[in-house]
Parts: C-alpha cells; sequence; structure tokens
C-alpha cells in the first residue's frame, strides 16, 4: 500500500516519528482516489494536534491533485478525530477480519 498511496510522516523537535498518515490521490486496486486509508498517532502523542497537522497536510496534498472529496472507513475510536476535522459520517459498516467483525463509520468531508 506504501507504493500506491502519498504517505505523510510527522516527526518532533526530537526527529521522533509522532505519526503518520496515507492518501490514495489515485485510484489503487483497493482505495478509491481521495480515500485516506491510515491515520496514526504515536501514544504518548495523543492531544497535541499530531492528527490536525497530518490531515491539514493530507488535504493540501488532495487539493493540489485535484481531489475535490475525502473518505475514510474509520475506526469507532478515531471516528471523533475525524468529525472534528470537518468529516462527516456517511453510514455505519460491518467488515469481517478472520474471525473478527469490526464495525466502523464510513466518513466523508468535501474539500
Amino acid at each position: 500500500m506504501i507504493r500506491e498511496t502519498t504517505v505523510l510522516v510527522a516527526v518532533d523537535a526530537a526527529e521522533v516519528v509522532t505519526g503518520f498518515a496515507s492518501i490514495a490521490l489515485t485510484p489503487t486496486r483497493q482505495l478509491e482516489r481521495g480515500e485516506v486509508d491510515q491515520l496514526f498517532v504515536a501514544p504518548g502523542h495523543g492531544g497535541r494536534g499530531v492528527a490536525r497537522l497530518l490531515l491539514d497536510a493530507i488535504e493540501l496534498a488532495a487539493t493540489g491533485a485535484g481531489v475535490t472529496d475525502l473518505l475514510t472507513h474509520s475506526s469507532w475510536r478515531a471516528a471523533p478525530v475525524f468529525e472534528r476535522l470537518g468529516f462527516r459520517q456517511v453510514e455505519q459498516e460491518s467488515v469481517q477480519i478472520g474471525d473478527q467483525v469490526l464495525t466502523r463509520a464510513l466518513m466523508r468531508k468535501r474539500l
């Protein structure tokens, strides 16, 4: 997936990785154009604006590539973060991964 998406990495002043995010600026085998596939903030760095900085950079990259809508399949834990940053839940989804059924939210944001 790294080869097929644009990956952004956040580092602090000590050059420690504090988070990363990825977006498909063009469709891939698994992702739609404008799909935010990953958003991760390292433990100990939550609540410091890392997710906001990463999603701001994602939006800048998307806008530069002519993307007009972002979407993501957010975990319930991450959904409030996406909502604070302008995404809106479109529907609830359930997906099976192995023996586990995960509930997540399909979310979109118009740029």
